[in-house]
């Protein structure tokens, strides 16, 4: 499938692919402030980088300092008017447990990396711009690192809580393809910000691609 929705054999592979769309001026723009502010990640290698043991916190400042900057830009070039807050759908929550601890019953995993997929493959690049100005635009509590399972805000969930299990994304703010794409994009370009997956049964391997894919895609929509 090229429309960037799953096909009927599921594969998330298929799924990224069409979900990875062309470049727009305003997102290079993005990109290339995004790489040169305070603690980003150094490089594309870095974005959707996934580990099988416990994901650490994003670096909070780093997470903060993007999604502000991008609030900036966007103000800045008169975005925040024109950009389309269309109306996302639920049901990829799951991709939550990519942004917690690895542990036997609530780590990541290849359905995990299906879901974040999903989220990004559903949704366009200003749907995920205008869900992370929103949240740049939120009070400092509803920005402060959570687990997944209490996360409002794309900050919060795209920081998160070193010491917290993955789970399900349940919080009204942190239900829709929008809000969940713009976590995945904020933590895959944070520093220290990667993707927590079991180490067994091939599922770090399965998902992998995916999530690397879903971050990048994210990032450049």
């Amino acid at each position: 499938s090229t429309t960037g929705k799953p096909d009927s054999t599921g594969s998330v592979g298929t799924a990224v692919e069409g979900a990875i769309k062309e470049v727009s001026e305003l997102l290079d723009k993005l990109v290339k402030a995004v790489k040169t502010a305070e603690g980003a990640s150094s490089g594309t290698a870095a974005i959707g980088e996934v580990v099988a043991d416990d994901a650490k916190a994003a670096d909070k400042d780093s997470v903060k300092g993007i999604a502000k900057g991008i609030k900036e830009i966007v103000e800045a070039a008169g975005g925040s008017e024109k950009l389309k807050a269309a109306a996302a759908k639920e049901g990829n929550e799951k991709a939550g447990k990519l942004f917690g601890k690895v542990d036997a019953n609530n780590a990541g995993d290849s359905e995990a990396a299906s879901k974040a997929a999903g989220a990004v493959s559903a949704v366009s690049g200003e749907q995920i711009l205008s869900a992370i100005v929103t949240a740049a635009s939120a009070g400092e509590a509803d920005q402060e690192g959570k687990k997944p399972g209490d996360a409002t805000n794309p900050i919060a969930a795209a920081t998160g809580n070193k010491d917290e299990d993955g789970a399900d994304f349940d919080k009204e703010g942190m239900k829709k393809d929008d809000q969940i794409a713009a976590a995945i994009a904020l933590r895959g370009m944070a520093k220290d910000g990667k993707f927590a997956v079991k180490n067994g049964g091939g599922e770090k391997e399965k998902a992998e691609g995916a999530i690397k894919g879903a971050a990048e895609s994210a990032v450049r929509k």
